[in-house]
Formats: C-alpha cells, structure tokens, sequence
C-alpha cells in the first residue's frame, strides 16, 4: 500500500520527519562540540532532545491510520504531541538563557537571569495545567477517530503572550553582552546568532493564528514545526560560534567551552597604605563591578592600574594564557602576568601609572574579602 501525500496524518509525519531530524543533528553536534565540559545549558538541551524523541513517538504510534489505535492509545497520543510541544519549545529557550548566563560576567546578573530561568519552568508549568483543564473539561474530542482537543481563544492568547515575552527577553539579553566587543564583524555577526529567536516567535504567531481561526490538522503541523525551530535555535550559538572559530583558523578552544569576553576595560585602585586595609574595585566593559576589601594590595599601594584591549578566557576553573596562579597564592597585585609593560617604548616602574596591552586576566583570581593579618 502506497503512501498517500494528501493524508493530513501523512502530513504530519513528514514534516516531524523533516523538521525533527534537522533539530535532532544540530543538537547531537552541539553536544559533541561541548563534550567533556557540560554545562546546565547542555543538560536542558538534552532534556528537550529526549522530549523531541517521545513527540517522535507519539506522531509515529500509528503507521497507517489512527483508528488502528484503541481510543485510549488515541487520546494518550494526542496528549503526548501536546505535552511534549510545550516541554520541547520552552527547555530550548531555558538552555538558551543558560547560555547567556554562562558567558556573563556579572554574578548579581547571572543570579537574576537564575530567577528569569525559575519564571520559563512556571510558565511551562502553567501552561501544562491550562491544556489538562481546558481538555478535560470538553467533551466529545476523545471519541473521534484522530482526537485533537479543541483549543479555546484564551489558550492561543497565553501562548502568544508567553512565547512573545521569553524570545524578547532572549533576544534583549545577549545585547548587553555583545555591545562591549569592539570588532564590528563578530558584534553584528553575535547579533545575528542570538536574534535568531524572532524565527520562533514568528512561528509560533502562526500557531496561534490557526488556533483561533482554523484549528485541526495545521495547528499540529504549525506545533511542531514550532518545536524543531526552538529547539534548532537553542543549538545555534554554540554551533555556530565553534564553526566560526574553524573557519577562520582559530583551532584554541574552537569548541567554545567556558566564559569568553575580549575588548574590555579592567581597572584595580587601591587605599593608601596608611589605612591599614585595601578596597579594590573591579570593573569590565560590560559593567560588571566586584569589590574586595582586605589587607593593602602588595608594595603597590597607591597606586591605579588600568589595563585596556585585554582578553579573558575562563573554563572549568582554568584559564589557557599567560601565566597562572591560584586563588590565595599570590597577592592580587599579581592578578595580571607579565608584571610591568613597556608603554610608549617607556618602562614604567610598579609606583606610578602601567598599561598592559595583551596581559590575560583570571577573572576566578578576583580577590575576595580574606581576614586581615595579625597586627605585629
């Protein structure tokens, strides 16, 4: 028996078929670039994978048609595609912002992202127990012979309202990062990767549109196309920058683990050594601030460092660079390597004013309050 192309269930197949194994090899690669340095934002994109395999599931359960299904196993189908569109789409925009939270520098922002991450899972969860009240309350969908539950206005309008506010805030949020590199072609081209939010806005736009005017067979077609791009979407900054990273020759850390930022502004200033203890202040483009507050800074009391066209690079701790110490052994008049530089063919002594050019700074060396020593 042949297949026939003008099955809405044929329909459905084909392009779970196709939309799914694209989403399927984009996060299969993206796992495999960050292999052996797994983050949350790996973890929720595998969980959305294993969600887009059980969607897989469902869709396929009957080979032919429907009614070769028990009404259960209709209704237990149904519910699975409908479930698993939530599950799918809003783990994929919680890896997202997992990302973003990985590369900020700023704790008290990456806290608040934390709280913005709690609020998608509340939404998902609000969003799971509005389809179950909604269904269970009208009757008559289960007994047909391809249940779908009929969807009423407020259920389109949620989601939209939802879907509208998250790819917003994804799209906003990398922004703030991005505007501190100064090279113009990697910022448009940042830009770019993370604004690729908007596709599953604009999907799921159309979703709701069928759910209000039309329902039926293109609202499942519009569901899980909308899932494969949220999903496609979540995969693409860390595809995307790797591959970059390969392109242009760049073979160190070209499978874009750990947190990176470049073009940057640090500066340290230290209290007088008559004050007895030290406040440092810390400060990076992109305006996050750390302060210390301890013993005086070494022999360069006094003194203000600044250090500007500096890059980071910190994974798992550790940092691939010029010079590395750990945290307590050495002074934070130590943080950056290569001691003093030659500025303006001029060598400056410690006392006074230094610039360094392509120093590496570990920013896991900041200098948190410690005790002060014994008074002699």
């Amino acid at each position: 028996m042949g297949i026939n192309v003008h099955d809405p269930i044929v329909d459905i197949k084909i392009t779970e078929s196709v939309c799914g194994f694209v989403a399927i090899c984009m996060t299969l690669l993206r796992l495999w670039i960050r292999r052996d340095r797994y983050w949350w934002d790996d973890a929720w994109a595998l969980f959305s994978l294993l969600n887009l395999f059980v969607q897989f599931g469902a869709v396929f359960m009957h080979v032919e048609h429907p009614s070769d299904l028990s009404r259960l196993n209709r209704i237990a189908a149904y519910y699975l595609m409908a479930v698993t569109f939530y599950t799918v789409i809003w783990t994929a925009r919680i890896s997202i912002l997992f990302s973003i939270i990985r590369i900020d520098p700023n704790p008290v922002m990456r806290h608040r992202l934390k709280w913005l991450a709690a609020a998608f899972v509340a939404a998902l969860c609000f969003l799971l127990s509005q389809l179950f009240w909604t269904c269970e309350g009208i009757h008559g969908w289960k007994d047909k012979a391809s249940p779908q539950c009929p969807l009423p206005k407020q259920v389109a309008i949620c989601q939209l309202i939802t879907d509208i506010l998250a790819d917003l805030s994804l799209i906003l949020l990398p922004l703030r990062l991005i505007r501190g590199i100064k090279d113009k072609r990697l910022r448009w081209r940042l830009v770019f990767i993370f604004s690729t939010s908007i596709a599953t806005t604009i999907v799921s736009l159309v979703h709701a549109a069928y759910i209000i005017s039309r329902g039926g067979i293109p609202v499942v077609i519009s569901a899980l196309v909308e899932d494969c791009i949220s999903l496609t979407v979540a995969n693409l900054p860390v595809v995307a920058t790797a591959s970059f990273r390969r392109l242009s020759g760049d073979s160190s850390n070209a499978d874009g683990e750990g947190q990176r930022w470049s073009s940057f502004k640090f500066k340290t200033r230290t209290m007088p050594p008559s004050s007895g203890a030290g406040t440092a202040f810390f400060t990076t483009g992109f305006g996050a601030v750390s302060r210390a507050t301890g013993a005086s800074v070494g022999a360069n009391a006094g003194t203000e460092t600044e250090l500007t066209g500096t890059s980071l690079e910190q994974s798992k701790g550790t940092v691939s660079g010029i010079g590395a110490y750990s945290l307590g052994a050495v002074g934070p008049d130590e943080l950056f390597a290569n001691g003093t530089k030659s500025v303006d063919g001029t060598a400056e002594k410690d006392e006074g004013r230094r610039e360094d050019k392509g120093g590496v700074v570990r920013i896991d060396m900041l200098p948190y309050p410690r005790e002060q020593p014994p008074r002699p």
